[in-house]
């Protein structure tokens, strides 16, 4: 079963480049230019440690007309099942995850500051 290799630190999926190296292949993503190597990427949430995490979908944004803001297009975002659990609920009903959502299967620290414990229901302010 083939893995989706998404960025650790912006969860970008499409915008990565890979090239052999002594200890592996390295990973470089082309939107944040982190780099990894791919089979040293953990599959884990950076909040609770968790390993029950799933892709959904994110708006790319910009202001198309002034101050109109438009979605121009889609990437995903790597989400932790118990962590984002409201965020993961909101994309459920077929909307994109906000531009401006910080993961907390990502960033510890977006987690940490939601007040995600790894319990269900942490505070999740959902902006469209």
């Amino acid at each position: 079963m083939q893995s989706r290799i998404v960025c650790p630190t912006c969860g970008e999926s499409e915008e990565l480049t890979g090239s052999p190296s002594p200890d592996g292949i390295r990973i470089r993503c082309g939107r944040c230019d982190a780099e990894w190597l791919r089979d040293g990427v953990s599959q884990t949430c950076a909040t609770c440690g968790g390993s029950d995490l799933e892709t959904r979908s994110r708006a790319l944004t910009q202001y198309s007309r002034g101050t109109q803001l438009s979605i121009v297009g889609l990437s995903e975002i790597l989400l932790c099942r118990v962590c984002d659990h409201d965020m993961i609920e909101w994309s459920k009903a077929g909307r994109p995850v906000p531009h401006t959502y910080r993961s907390a299967a990502l960033d510890g620290e977006a987690g940490r500051e939601r007040g995600d414990s790894g319990t269900r229901g942490g505070a999740v302010r959902i902006e469209p």
